[in-house]
């Protein structure tokens, strides 16, 4: 798999800049996507030399097109990681459909918009990987009950893993990364009591994004060749630590 095209959906900042970066250490190609044209993503296109491309992974239409457009100019990816996705807090009596739906915009349908295209070109050219980030609140024993829709989300992204990996198999892997609470640029959210639950693992603390990055290289590369349909959950313990 070193040296071939690598799309990271969602590679503006936190998580996907991480792994586009480890991806880039590998020897891939790597390709860069954020929602927008923006700062942060034309840096890290001069930092790894990487070729950027912004469209809405939200927007059904938009999403089709410029995975479509993307791979024409670029080069058919040989893997795929979507680290693409959002969390909006809404109480669940609250809730509308709109809330719900959009819940499942970014987290899910993009997936399945940029998915449906390139997973069968992928098999028609030999073969890939693809990972999918999803986040330990997809996990049911730590599925949280306030960001219900969220981990609704994270969760069908999971069982979405398993499905493609199904389908796909042997030619393209698919597996998917559960990240528990990392050191984003969302830290700046946290309360006192987010603090709380990061440092309550077993490890003591919140991951670096590299860290998530590293598993995400890991399951893309041939290290990993025999793993499909599987989710690796890298939250430091949190989810064996019974707070």
């Amino acid at each position: 798999m070193a040296g071939c095209t690598a799309l990271v959906l969602g590679s503006s900042r936190g998580i996907g800049a991480a792994t586009a970066r480890a991806l880039g250490a590998q020897g891939h190609r790597v390709l860069l996507h954020g929602r927008s044209p923006g700062a942060e993503l034309a840096a890290l296109g001069r930092e790894l030399g990487a070729p950027t491309v912004a469209f809405d992974l939200a927007d059904e239409a938009a999403a089709r097109r410029g995975v479509e457009d993307a791979a024409a100019a670029h080069g058919l990816p040989r893997v795929v990681v979507y680290s693409a996705g959002a969390n909006r807090v809404v109480p669940f009596e609250a809730a509308t459909g709109r809330d719900v739906a959009g819940a499942f915009g970014v987290n899910v349908c993009g997936a399945v918009w940029a998915l449906q295209h390139l997973l069968p070109k992928m098999t028609a050219q030999g073969g890939g990987a693809v990972v999918l980030v999803s986040s330990i609140r997809g996990v049911d024993a730590t599925a949280s009950d306030r960001t219900v829709f969220y981990s609704m989300a994270k969760a069908a992204l999971g069982n979405l893993t398993v499905a493609l990996a199904k389908r796909y198999a042997p030619t393209v892997r698919v597996n998917a990364v559960a990240p528990g609470f990392t050191r984003t640029d969302m830290v700046s959210t946290w309360d006192d009591g987010a603090w709380r639950q990061a440092r309550s693992n077993l490890l003591g603390r919140p991951a670096e994004p590299g860290e998530i990055a590293s598993a995400a290289a890991f399951l893309a590369s041939d290290a990993a060749a025999h793993i499909t349909g599987q989710t690796l959950v890298v939250d430091g313990g949190y989810g064996l630590s019974g707070k």
